[in-house]
């Protein structure tokens, strides 16, 4: 039998593991090492809007130059009813989700303001 060395031995390993299966989590997430299923979705939605403005924003530009318009004249808050005509014009040439029509032409719109 044992002197009581055995578990003053095993006793630091069994805290180790302890703390390490507390604190393997926690640092794991926080440096994003692993991700959610919220956070993997939500990832992708932002990326198919970023995705989605910048073809709104290319064909929005594309009008304008066949259409003789300056980019620089409808910038700012007095021009965004001739912007959202511009980006609902941009609009109607891609197929974009219902889902995502509002957050696509809000950021399209912002490149032009």
């Amino acid at each position: 039998m044992g002197d009581g060395n055995e578990r003053q031995w095993v006793k630091p390993f069994a805290q180790g593991f302890a703390l390490g299966l507390i604190a393997a989590p926690v640092i794991a997430f926080s440096a994003g090492w692993i991700t959610t299923t919220g956070a993997s979705a939500l990832a992708v939605e932002a990326a198919r809007v970023q995705t989605l403005a910048g073809i709104c924003t290319s064909t929005a530009g594309r009008i304008a130059t066949a259409s003789n318009t300056d980019l620089a004249t409808i910038k700012g808050f007095d021009n965004r009813a001739k912007r959202d005509e511009l980006v609902a014009a941009a609009l109607a040439d891609i197929q974009v989700p219902d889902d995502l029509v509002g957050q696509v032409t809000a950021d399209c719109s912002r490149t032009f303001s």
